[in-house]
């Protein structure tokens, strides 16, 4: 017992001591890692990229900038880096004591102050990167933007009465330019060179927009002052010259809105005086856009007043056809009435052709009131007549399918009297075909057949000649005469099929009589039964007795 206690003891003892030294390797691996961060944080060039803004000018943000940027690295040098050196000997100590908790979260505490020191490094040198750009931005930019100014100057003197009332304005707003240029020298002299390349930036940035103010406002101000009030006039001396050609405008009231239009010019030509640009090219937009419809729709009322022309004498005497087509019908439908029983859903359709006939009529007398009295424009005119002309294209449809019904009515009646007629001849020919074949006996379930096909050959005939004539009825009386006919026709034949069958079959039996007594009794049962009429029964009962001699007996007999 003891003995498993020293070995566990010692195992764990064992345990200990390696995970001690793998710890201390890994914490002394850091406090390396962390030593080495450290010296390339001090060999960092930060004082040679410090020196180079002693080339500007040193007074003003380009002396405060540089102590700041010294005050900081010298205290990176002699504060900062002390100090960590001074902690990593502690982490050191720590892990040799065990205590590697403490060791690990100072290690943390290195690492994100060498991180601090490195980010704030870089940004040192971004600072002073950006402080020299802006000094070489200012030193190239001031000659181009000067350049850029007077050429400036010299296209507003250039162009002076093409920019109108704007131009003071815009001579005004450039000596506000002249301010900044002083101001820009004055900060980049006192070493304030970010606040000059601001400068310069606001000088470009308004100088473009100048520019653009000088490139579009001669537009503007051709648009307010002369073409569009031009093009006003020509499209109001338009509208009046087509009103006095008969053309009915009052109700789009164009002069009115080319009024308001006028009335807008001279807001228009204040705006522009304001540089408010952006919204006088917007509404002058607008108002192109609206002279543009405006001109649209004349041009929509010139070709619905060519095609009302073209299409109303020929629309007149179309629908002038189409009420005598209605009334044909009509008369048409009273003669077939006298014979024939119209189908409900015809005579509907009959009546709704004669009732568009009248709204269409309807239609077309207040289309010849407003077109005569002047009451719509002639885009009115042509929509209503384009609706006229469906109206009639759709009635003469119906008028069309109405004629073709009743010329049906009668085709029918004709075909169901052939079709009368062939059964008659059918049955006629299948009674003669029944006394040729010379039958003992005519089995009844035939002449069953026959009286019934004949009793519905007589109730169609009478159906037939009832009036008025329903169709309706007649096609089914025929239909189901016709049915009893077919019927009589294929049990005809099956029953002279069977009956020559059976007499072959009992001839052919007839050399085995002598040879078995048997044989000869079946085949006088068959006999009897032929002589009976039952020739199922008779072929059955002869070729059973004949299979007993030739079992292909009636192969043989169907051949």
């Amino acid at each position: 017992m003891v003995y498993y206690v020293i070995i566990t003891l010692a195992f764990l003892i064992a345990i200990f001591i390696i995970y001690g030294a793998v710890s201390r390797r890994h914490i002394y691996k850091n406090v390396d890692r962390l030593e080495q961060w450290k010296t390339e944080i001090a060999n960092q060039p930060v004082a040679d990229e410090i020196a180079k803004v002693k080339g500007l000018t040193m007074s003003g943000e380009t002396e405060e900038k540089f102590e700041e940027w010294r005050r900081e690295w010298d205290e990176i040098l002699g504060v900062h880096l002390p100090d960590i050196e001074e902690a990593l000997f502690d982490i050191e100590e720590w892990a040799n004591k065990y205590r590697f908790k403490k060791a690990k979260t100072h290690i943390e505490g290195v690492d994100n102050q060498l991180g601090e020191m490195e980010s704030h490094i870089q940004t040192i040198f971004k600072e002073v990167e950006q402080l020299i750009h802006s000094e070489e931005e200012n030193r190239s930019g001031i000659s181009e933007t000067q350049e850029r100014f007077e050429n400036l100057r010299r296209y507003l003197s250039q162009n002076w009465l093409s920019l109108g009332d704007t131009a003071p304005v815009l001579e005004r707003r450039l000596k506000e330019c002249e301010t900044l240029f002083s101001s820009f020298h004055e900060e980049r002299e006192a070493g304030n060179y970010s606040r000059a390349n601001q400068i310069l930036n606001e000088l470009n940035t308004g100088m473009s927009r100048e520019e653009e103010f000088m490139r579009t406002i001669p537009a503007v101000l051709v648009d307010i002052q002369s073409d569009l009030p031009a093009e006003c006039a020509e499209l109001e001396k338009g509208i009046e010259e087509m009103e006095e050609a008969g053309y009915v405008l009052a109700h789009y009231d164009f002069l009115t809105q080319i009024q308001q239009v006028r009335e807008e010019f001279p807001d228009l030509q204040k705006a522009a005086v304001n540089l408010e640009v952006e919204w006088a090219q917007e509404r002058l937009q607008q108002i192109r856009s609206f002279l543009e419809d405006t001109y649209k729709t004349l041009e929509k009322e010139v070709e619905a007043r060519r095609f009302v022309e073209e299409n109303v004498h020929e629309t007149r005497q179309e629908l002038s056809r189409l009420e005598e087509q209605v009334n044909s019908l009509a008369r048409e439908r009273e003669k077939v009435e006298v014979s024939y029983r119209i189908p409900g859903e015809e005579q509907q359709r009959q009546a709704e052709v004669e009732k568009n006939m009248q709204t269409a009529l309807q239609e077309w007398r207040v289309f010849q009131d407003v077109q005569e009295n002047k009451k719509q424009s002639f885009t009115g005119l042509k929509k209503s007549l384009d609706h006229i002309k469906k109206e009639m294209g759709s009635l003469e449809q119906n008028i069309r399918r109405s004629k073709e019904k009743l010329y049906t009515l009668r085709k029918d009646e004709l075909k169901a009297l052939d079709t009368l007629r062939s059964l008659r001849r059918q049955l006629l020919q299948d009674r003669m075909t029944l006394e040729r074949s010379f039958l003992p006996k005519v089995p009844s379930s035939l002449l069953n057949e026959i009286d019934a096909a004949e009793e519905r050959l007589e109730a169609a005939s009478s159906i037939l000649g009832e009036v008025p004539v329903e169709l309706g009825r007649v096609n089914a009386s025929v239909e189901d005469a016709e049915h009893y006919v077919n019927r009589v026709h294929q049990q005809l034949n099956a029953t002279v099929e069977q009956a020559k069958l059976a007499e072959r079959a009992i001839q052919y039996g007839n050399k085995y009589r002598s040879q078995s007594s048997s044989i000869d009794d079946s085949l006088k049962e068959a006999e009897g039964y032929f002589r009976k009429g039952y020739y199922d029964e008779a072929v059955n009962t002869a070729v059973q007795t004949l299979e007993q001699k030739e079992p292909n007996a009636l192969k043989k007999l169907e051949i």
